[in-house]
Protein backbone atom coordinates (compact mmCIF):
# COMPACT_ATOMS: atom_id res chain seq x y z
CA UNK A 1 0.00 0.00 0.00
CA UNK A 2 2.55 2.09 0.90
CA UNK A 3 4.39 1.78 -2.69
CA UNK A 4 1.63 2.12 -4.43
CA UNK A 5 0.47 5.75 -2.79
CA UNK A 6 4.48 7.02 -3.28
CA UNK A 7 3.86 6.63 -7.06
CA UNK A 8 0.78 8.58 -6.83
CA UNK A 9 1.85 11.52 -5.01
CA UNK A 10 5.47 11.56 -6.74
CA UNK A 11 3.76 11.03 -10.06
CA UNK A 12 0.69 13.71 -9.47
CA UNK A 13 3.49 16.46 -8.01
CA UNK A 14 5.39 15.68 -11.54
CA UNK A 15 2.27 16.46 -13.65
CA UNK A 16 1.24 19.72 -11.77
CA UNK A 17 5.66 20.42 -12.31
CA UNK A 18 5.27 19.99 -16.19
CA UNK A 19 2.15 21.70 -16.77
CA UNK A 20 3.98 25.05 -16.07
CA UNK A 21 7.25 23.92 -18.03
CA UNK A 22 6.83 25.53 -21.68
CA UNK A 23 5.94 29.28 -19.67
CA UNK A 24 8.75 28.73 -17.72
CA UNK A 25 11.48 27.22 -19.86
CA UNK A 26 10.65 30.62 -22.18
CA UNK A 27 10.75 32.91 -19.86
CA UNK A 28 14.30 31.29 -18.99
CA UNK A 29 15.47 31.32 -22.24
CA UNK A 30 14.29 34.91 -22.82
CA UNK A 31 15.88 35.83 -19.86
CA UNK A 32 19.65 33.66 -21.23
CA UNK A 33 19.67 35.91 -24.12
CA UNK A 34 20.13 39.07 -22.39
CA UNK A 35 22.52 37.73 -19.37
CA UNK A 36 26.44 36.83 -19.64
CA UNK A 37 26.19 33.69 -16.76
CA UNK A 38 29.02 32.57 -14.66
CA UNK A 39 29.17 29.05 -14.05
CA UNK A 40 28.02 27.73 -10.79
CA UNK A 41 27.81 22.44 -10.64
CA UNK A 42 23.23 1.34 -14.20
CA UNK A 43 20.41 1.36 -15.85
CA UNK A 44 17.31 -1.04 -16.20
CA UNK A 45 15.67 -1.79 -19.64
CA UNK A 46 11.47 -1.20 -18.35
CA UNK A 47 9.30 -0.08 -21.53
CA UNK A 48 8.65 3.86 -21.59
CA UNK A 49 5.88 5.19 -23.81
CA UNK A 50 6.94 8.58 -25.18
CA UNK A 51 4.90 11.18 -27.12
CA UNK A 52 7.37 13.18 -29.40
CA UNK A 53 7.29 14.58 -32.68
CA UNK A 54 6.98 18.30 -34.62
CA UNK A 55 4.67 20.68 -33.00
CA UNK A 56 1.15 19.83 -34.04
CA UNK A 57 1.66 16.44 -35.04
CA UNK A 58 2.35 14.32 -32.16
CA UNK A 59 4.18 10.64 -32.51
CA UNK A 60 3.51 7.73 -29.83
CA UNK A 61 6.57 5.75 -29.77
CA UNK A 62 7.11 2.71 -27.60
CA UNK A 63 10.74 2.19 -26.74
CA UNK A 64 12.88 0.38 -24.56
CA UNK A 65 15.81 1.65 -22.02
CA UNK A 66 14.08 5.07 -21.70
CA UNK A 67 15.37 5.75 -25.60
CA UNK A 68 12.95 8.05 -27.84
CA UNK A 69 12.76 8.54 -30.97
CA UNK A 70 11.94 11.53 -33.44
CA UNK A 71 10.17 10.29 -36.35
CA UNK A 72 11.64 6.95 -35.12
CA UNK A 73 15.02 7.60 -36.71
CA UNK A 74 17.20 9.35 -34.31
CA UNK A 75 17.81 8.58 -30.48
CA UNK A 76 16.44 12.13 -28.63
CA UNK A 77 17.06 11.45 -25.25
CA UNK A 78 18.11 8.46 -22.87
CA UNK A 79 18.10 9.43 -19.26
CA UNK A 80 20.61 7.14 -16.73
CA UNK A 81 19.21 6.26 -13.15
CA UNK A 82 20.29 4.00 -10.77
CA UNK A 83 17.79 0.94 -10.35
CA UNK A 84 17.97 0.91 -6.37
CA UNK A 85 18.96 3.94 -3.72
CA UNK A 86 18.90 3.90 -0.42
CA UNK A 87 17.72 6.43 2.27
CA UNK A 88 20.15 9.16 2.33
CA UNK A 89 22.26 8.16 -0.95
CA UNK A 90 23.49 10.67 -3.57
CA UNK A 91 23.65 9.46 -6.92
CA UNK A 92 24.02 11.24 -10.65
CA UNK A 93 21.72 10.96 -13.05
CA UNK A 94 22.36 11.32 -16.53
CA UNK A 95 20.81 12.68 -19.27
CA UNK A 96 22.61 12.08 -22.78
CA UNK A 97 20.82 13.06 -26.55
CA UNK A 98 21.74 13.79 -29.86
CA UNK A 99 20.38 17.16 -32.07
CA UNK A 100 17.51 15.80 -34.61
CA UNK A 101 18.20 18.25 -37.15
CA UNK A 102 20.44 21.34 -38.06
CA UNK A 103 19.39 24.69 -37.21
CA UNK A 104 18.35 24.61 -33.34
CA UNK A 105 18.32 28.09 -31.79
CA UNK A 106 17.66 26.53 -28.36
CA UNK A 107 17.54 23.29 -26.68
CA UNK A 108 15.99 22.97 -22.98
CA UNK A 109 15.49 20.06 -20.59
CA UNK A 110 13.61 19.57 -17.43
CA UNK A 111 13.69 16.49 -15.14
CA UNK A 112 11.31 16.56 -11.82
CA UNK A 113 12.69 14.09 -9.20
CA UNK A 114 10.44 12.55 -6.72
CA UNK A 115 8.59 15.04 -3.77
CA UNK A 116 11.34 16.25 -1.26
CA UNK A 117 14.03 14.43 -2.93
CA UNK A 118 16.70 17.31 -2.75
CA UNK A 119 18.72 18.43 -6.44
CA UNK A 120 22.02 20.49 -7.75
CA UNK A 121 22.99 21.15 -10.84
CA UNK A 122 26.17 22.76 -12.36
CA UNK A 123 27.19 24.39 -15.80
CA UNK A 124 29.82 22.43 -15.36
CA UNK A 125 28.28 18.97 -15.58
CA UNK A 126 27.10 19.50 -19.44
CA UNK A 127 28.92 19.19 -22.35
CA UNK A 128 28.78 21.16 -24.74
CA UNK A 129 28.70 23.42 -21.85
CA UNK A 130 24.72 25.13 -21.02
CA UNK A 131 24.22 28.60 -20.81
CA UNK A 132 22.08 27.95 -17.70
CA UNK A 133 21.72 25.94 -15.07
CA UNK A 134 18.47 26.47 -12.39
CA UNK A 135 16.26 24.88 -10.33
CA UNK A 136 13.29 26.90 -10.23
CA UNK A 137 11.44 24.44 -7.68
CA UNK A 138 12.77 22.39 -5.38
CA UNK A 139 12.78 19.25 -7.18
CA UNK A 140 12.77 20.35 -10.68
CA UNK A 141 16.01 20.65 -12.58
CA UNK A 142 16.73 23.13 -15.86
CA UNK A 143 19.43 22.93 -18.17
CA UNK A 144 19.90 25.10 -21.61
CA UNK A 145 21.51 25.55 -24.47
CA UNK A 146 21.73 28.04 -27.14
CA UNK A 147 22.68 27.62 -30.55
CA UNK A 148 22.51 26.84 -33.39
CA UNK A 149 23.54 23.19 -33.34
CA UNK A 150 24.11 20.90 -35.79
CA UNK A 151 22.08 17.64 -36.76
CA UNK A 152 24.17 14.78 -34.70
CA UNK A 153 25.89 16.88 -32.13
CA UNK A 154 25.74 15.39 -29.16
CA UNK A 155 24.52 16.76 -25.24
CA UNK A 156 25.16 15.20 -22.02
CA UNK A 157 23.42 16.96 -18.58
CA UNK A 158 24.13 15.37 -14.92
CA UNK A 159 22.48 16.41 -11.85
CA UNK A 160 22.80 15.28 -8.46
CA UNK A 161 20.08 14.35 -6.06
CA UNK A 162 20.08 13.34 -2.88
CA UNK A 163 17.17 10.64 -1.25
CA UNK A 164 15.63 11.88 1.75
CA UNK A 165 17.30 10.71 5.15
CA UNK A 166 14.01 9.58 6.12
CA UNK A 167 12.61 7.91 2.53
CA UNK A 168 10.44 4.97 2.56
CA UNK A 169 11.71 1.70 1.13
CA UNK A 170 9.06 1.86 -2.12
CA UNK A 171 9.37 3.16 -5.74
CA UNK A 172 9.78 6.58 -6.68
CA UNK A 173 8.80 8.39 -9.86
CA UNK A 174 10.68 10.70 -12.12
CA UNK A 175 9.57 13.05 -14.97
CA UNK A 176 10.25 15.69 -17.29
CA UNK A 177 10.77 16.82 -21.07
CA UNK A 178 13.26 17.64 -23.74
CA UNK A 179 12.45 20.84 -25.88
CA UNK A 180 14.09 21.62 -29.26
CA UNK A 181 12.88 25.14 -30.33
CA UNK A 182 13.68 27.16 -33.66
CA UNK A 183 12.29 30.75 -34.82
CA UNK A 184 9.90 32.15 -34.00
CA UNK A 185 9.40 31.37 -30.39
CA UNK A 186 8.06 29.99 -28.31
CA UNK A 187 6.89 27.07 -29.94
CA UNK A 188 8.59 23.89 -29.57
CA UNK A 189 9.57 22.48 -33.22
CA UNK A 190 10.57 18.57 -31.28
CA UNK A 191 9.98 17.31 -27.76
CA UNK A 192 10.05 14.33 -25.37
CA UNK A 193 8.13 13.98 -22.83
CA UNK A 194 7.31 10.67 -20.75
CA UNK A 195 4.20 9.25 -20.71
CA UNK A 196 5.03 7.00 -18.56
CA UNK A 197 6.99 6.74 -14.95
CA UNK A 198 10.67 6.24 -14.31
CA UNK A 199 11.28 4.99 -11.12
CA UNK A 200 14.12 4.07 -8.78
CA UNK A 201 13.71 1.63 -5.86
CA UNK A 202 14.52 2.57 -2.93
CA UNK A 203 15.47 -0.09 -0.60
CA UNK A 204 16.59 -0.62 3.42
CA UNK A 205 20.44 -0.21 3.45
CA UNK A 206 20.43 -3.00 6.03
CA UNK A 207 19.05 -5.40 2.72
CA UNK A 208 21.67 -4.15 0.44
CA UNK A 209 24.70 -6.97 -0.09
CA UNK A 210 26.28 -4.70 -3.29
CA UNK A 211 28.60 -2.42 -3.41
CA UNK A 212 30.84 -0.11 -5.79
CA UNK A 213 34.80 0.86 -5.61
CA UNK A 214 35.66 3.87 -7.08
CA UNK A 215 39.49 5.44 -7.47
CA UNK A 216 41.83 6.73 -9.91
CA UNK A 217 45.35 5.35 -11.77
CA UNK A 218 48.49 7.02 -12.20
CA UNK A 219 51.76 6.59 -12.49
CA UNK A 220 54.28 7.85 -8.92
CA UNK A 221 55.36 10.59 -10.59
CA UNK A 222 51.50 11.18 -10.77
CA UNK A 223 50.68 11.03 -14.52
CA UNK A 224 47.23 9.55 -15.33
CA UNK A 225 46.87 6.07 -16.78
CA UNK A 226 43.89 6.14 -18.60
CA UNK A 227 43.08 2.75 -20.79
CA UNK A 228 44.29 0.60 -17.37
CA UNK A 229 42.92 -2.68 -17.08
CA UNK A 230 41.23 -2.69 -13.55
CA UNK A 231 40.11 -6.39 -12.22
CA UNK A 232 38.64 -7.54 -9.29
CA UNK A 233 39.52 -10.73 -8.08
CA UNK A 234 37.95 -12.82 -5.14
CA UNK A 235 39.37 -15.94 -3.71
CA UNK A 236 41.10 -15.90 -6.87
CA UNK A 237 38.06 -15.58 -9.34
CA UNK A 238 37.58 -12.56 -11.22
CA UNK A 239 34.67 -11.22 -10.47
CA UNK A 240 34.35 -7.66 -12.30
CA UNK A 241 36.36 -5.41 -14.32
CA UNK A 242 36.32 -2.17 -16.12
CA UNK A 243 38.68 -0.21 -17.99
CA UNK A 244 39.95 3.62 -16.20
CA UNK A 245 38.56 6.85 -18.55
CA UNK A 246 41.06 9.72 -19.68
CA UNK A 247 41.39 11.09 -16.53
CA UNK A 248 42.46 7.57 -15.13
CA UNK A 249 39.25 7.16 -13.21
CA UNK A 250 37.72 3.73 -12.83
CA UNK A 251 34.19 2.40 -11.10
CA UNK A 252 33.73 -1.47 -10.42
CA UNK A 253 30.26 -3.27 -9.65
CA UNK A 254 30.51 -5.35 -5.94
CA UNK A 255 28.38 -8.24 -6.73
CA UNK A 256 28.48 -8.65 -2.28
CA UNK A 257 30.30 -7.92 0.53
CA UNK A 258 33.47 -9.06 1.74
CA UNK A 259 36.94 -8.68 1.12
CA UNK A 260 38.83 -8.56 -2.13
CA UNK A 261 42.06 -7.66 -4.46
CA UNK A 262 41.43 -5.21 -7.41
CA UNK A 263 44.19 -5.77 -9.94
CA UNK A 264 45.58 -3.10 -12.40
CA UNK A 265 47.91 -3.66 -15.63
CA UNK A 266 48.20 -1.59 -18.43
CA UNK A 267 50.92 -2.90 -21.30
CA UNK A 268 54.12 -1.00 -20.16
CA UNK A 269 53.80 -0.42 -16.75
CA UNK A 270 54.41 -3.39 -13.53
CA UNK A 271 50.98 -5.26 -12.18
CA UNK A 272 49.63 -3.52 -9.18
CA UNK A 273 47.41 -5.08 -6.67
CA UNK A 274 45.83 -3.63 -3.47
CA UNK A 275 43.58 -5.40 -0.87
CA UNK A 276 39.98 -3.93 -0.10
CA UNK A 277 36.93 -4.65 2.40
CA UNK A 278 33.32 -3.90 1.12
CA UNK A 279 31.24 -3.86 3.98
CA UNK A 280 28.80 -0.84 2.80
CA UNK A 281 26.82 -0.06 -0.33
CA UNK A 282 28.45 3.46 -0.63
CA UNK A 283 31.34 3.61 -2.57
CA UNK A 284 34.78 2.31 -1.25
CA UNK A 285 37.45 4.63 -2.30
CA UNK A 286 40.71 2.72 -3.99
CA UNK A 287 43.27 5.04 -5.71
CA UNK A 288 46.03 3.40 -7.49
CA UNK A 289 48.56 7.06 -6.94
CA UNK A 290 51.46 8.05 -4.95
CA UNK A 291 53.20 5.49 -3.58
CA UNK A 292 50.51 2.53 -4.75
CA UNK A 293 50.87 4.71 -8.40
CA UNK A 294 51.77 2.38 -11.42
CA UNK A 295 55.96 2.03 -11.88
CA UNK A 296 56.90 1.75 -16.35
CA UNK A 297 58.73 -1.60 -17.36
CA UNK A 298 61.32 0.80 -18.64
CA UNK A 299 61.91 4.34 -16.63
CA UNK A 300 64.54 6.49 -17.97
CA UNK A 301 66.99 8.81 -15.76
CA UNK A 302 64.68 11.63 -15.91
CA UNK A 303 61.81 9.56 -14.69
CA UNK A 304 63.77 8.34 -12.01
CA UNK A 305 64.85 12.24 -10.76
CA UNK A 306 61.33 13.53 -11.07
CA UNK A 307 60.49 10.47 -8.73
CA UNK A 308 63.24 11.42 -6.57
CA UNK A 309 61.99 14.77 -6.06
CA UNK A 310 58.49 13.60 -5.34
CA UNK A 311 60.66 11.26 -2.44
CA UNK A 312 62.39 14.94 -0.72
CA UNK A 313 58.91 16.51 -0.16
CA UNK A 314 57.45 17.39 2.99
CA UNK A 315 53.94 16.43 2.09
CA UNK A 316 53.03 13.47 3.05
CA UNK A 317 50.23 12.87 0.38
CA UNK A 318 52.43 13.35 -2.26
CA UNK A 319 55.72 12.04 -1.17
CA UNK A 320 57.25 9.04 -2.39
CA UNK A 321 58.53 6.63 0.34
CA UNK A 322 62.22 5.44 -0.07
CA UNK A 323 60.92 1.97 -0.71
CA UNK A 324 58.99 3.04 -3.20
CA UNK A 325 61.70 5.31 -4.88
CA UNK A 326 63.84 2.29 -4.58
CA UNK A 327 61.71 0.42 -6.75
CA UNK A 328 61.60 2.87 -9.76
CA UNK A 329 65.39 3.06 -9.42
CA UNK A 330 65.26 -0.85 -9.56
CA UNK A 331 63.13 -1.07 -12.81
CA UNK A 332 65.41 1.68 -14.57
CA UNK A 333 68.76 -0.80 -13.61
CA UNK A 334 66.61 -3.91 -14.73
CA UNK A 335 63.97 -3.09 -17.16
CA UNK A 336 61.29 -5.62 -17.84
CA UNK A 337 61.10 -6.60 -21.84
Amino acid sequence: MHEICTVSRTTDKGKRQLATRRVVVWVLLASAVLLTLTPPVSVSGAHLSLTIGPARSALSVPVADRICHAAGTTELHHRALPVTATAGEEFEVTVTFTAPADGFHAIGLTDVVPARWKVSVDLAWTEPQAILAHTPEPEEVVYIWMGPFAAGVNFTAVYRVMVPVGAMPGTYAFGGSLEYYVEPFPAPSYWATPAGDLQVQVVDATAVTTGRIVGVISEVDGTSVPGASVVLHRDGEVVASAVSDQSGAYSLEVPRFGDYEVLVRKPGFRDEAQPISVTEPVAGALDFAGDRGLIPNAPGKPYVLACAALWQLDDPSLQLSTSRLLDVISAAKYPAG
